[in-house]
């Protein structure tokens, strides 16, 4: 065999030998794969060793071509470690962190990769634009996800934190333990069930969407385990009109924000109330580490339409319309789901002596709920309030509506 020109000369400038050149020549190596040890910048002497294996068993050890050192990926590239460690953002550099618009391959090339075109099996993904998906910082809510997390079975002091509680108060936490879990399960499922059509290159936002359903994991997990664990139960399933709106969704941005803004807005304003409203210590903490999820998981939500109103043709008009009908979903949800309310009501009451009082703290809650909400739409650049659900704006006078 004989080398070319310019793989002879590309061993020449590492500084390999005539001798070593006429040594390859001879071997059952073809040029390619010399040109590959060449371009992997191997020093003579290893080039040397690795000729003599291949001489000791030419069948074999001809066969090794180390193509694989041929990509068009940058190269040389090293993150630097920050003050909390190598952390997903301080990877995203150079051409690594360069998300384009449109994610080019049908397979599972990571992002940075490129597929052989004689390599190339194309899979299931069907979401490959970014404005889709994607939503500035997703890979710093990532890291944070990961710093927050929080295990049930220990990061709650079930032998201390809890104390025996009035029968009335009791069954309505668990109640609400019964509600919010099943959403949580919901929300597993739903997300979930995305995962498969989002394209590779967008891996950021499909790491960040997994911490989700691991909150919303154990989510379920504590508070089935806060309703088994002070002599209470299990009480009734909720309605479930809430869920239409996360599985009737075609789009992904549609899911996402009847679940990560319509929902979230309600369900952080809750879990702070059911914090602030805790007749024990471990209620207090469990639905503070619950609204910490939630705000993360809105956050996203927010940052994702921001994204999507800015860089998609028909991007404010969607969400307008998606918005109806997540608001929807959750005021169908909350006036016929007498459970929950009820539920509220004893626990804002502290009893069942004051429970026209409860029903007044459930008004200032739904107000509070409101607010909120319209307060972070106008904060995206959406005019909701002339189109705001009527129901949900009824439950602010008379919480018990139906």
């Amino acid at each position: 065999m004989e080398l070319k020109e310019s793989t002879k000369k590309r061993g020449h400038l590492l500084g390999w030998s005539n001798e070593l050149l006429t040594k390859l020549e001879a071997s059952a190596l073809r040029d390619a794969t010399v040109s590959n040890l060449a371009y992997m910048r191997l020093p003579s002497d290893r080039v040397n060793a690795f000729v003599e294996k291949v001489d000791a068993n030419p069948e074999q050890m001809s066969r090794i071509t180390f193509s694989f050192i041929r990509t068009r990926s940058e190269r040389g590239v090293k993150a630097e470690v920050g003050p909390e460690g190598l952390t997903l953002d301080r990877i995203n550099i150079g051409t690594y962190g360069q998300v384009p618009d449109t994610w080019p391959y049908e397979n599972d090339a990571p992002r940075g990769s490129h597929p052989a075109p004689e390599n190339y099996a194309p899979g299931s993904y069907t979401i490959f634009d970014k404005s889709e998906v994607w939503a500035e910082g997703v890979d710093v809510l990532y890291e944070d996800a990961i710093r927050d997390r929080w295990i049930p079975a220990t990061d709650l002091d079930w032998a201390n934190g809890l104390k025996e509680l009035p029968e009335e108060i009791e069954r309505a936490m668990c109640q609400l333990c019964t509600t919010y879990s099943s959403h949580g399960l919901v929300e597993q499922k739903i997300i979930s069930k995305w995962f498969e059509p989002i394209s590779y290159g967008f891996h950021d936002v499909k790491l960040f969407l997994g911490t989700q359903v691991y909150d919303a994991g154990h989510k379920v997990e504590a508070l089935r385990k806060r309703a088994l664990a002070n002599g209470g139960g299990l009480g009734q399933a909720p309605l479930g009109t809430l869920y239409r709106g996360f599985y009737g969704s075609l789009k992904l941005t549609e899911m996402l924000t009847c679940l990560d803004i319509v929902y979230k807005s309600y369900e952080l304003t809750l879990f702070e109330a059911n914090r602030d409203y805790a007749k024990t210590d471990l209620d207090a903490k469990l639905f503070d580490l619950m609204a910490r999820d939630s705000r993360r998981h809105l956050e996203y939500g927010k940052r994702h339409l921001t994204w999507y109103m800015q860089h998609h043709p028909r991007g404010r008009e969607n969400v307008q319309f998606w918005l109806g009908r997540g608001e929807a979903s959750l005021s169908n949800e909350i006036r016929h789901s007498h459970a929950e309310r009820e539920a509220l009501v004893v626990l804002f009451a502290d009893g069942l002596e004051k429970v026209s009082k409860g029903v007044e703290k459930l008004g200032q809650l739904r107000q509070k709920q409101n607010v909120e909400y319209i307060t972070l739409m106008d904060d995206l650049g959406i005019d909701r309030l002339p189109q705001f659900n009527p129901g949900l704006a009824k439950m602010v006078d008379d919480p018990l509506a139906v």
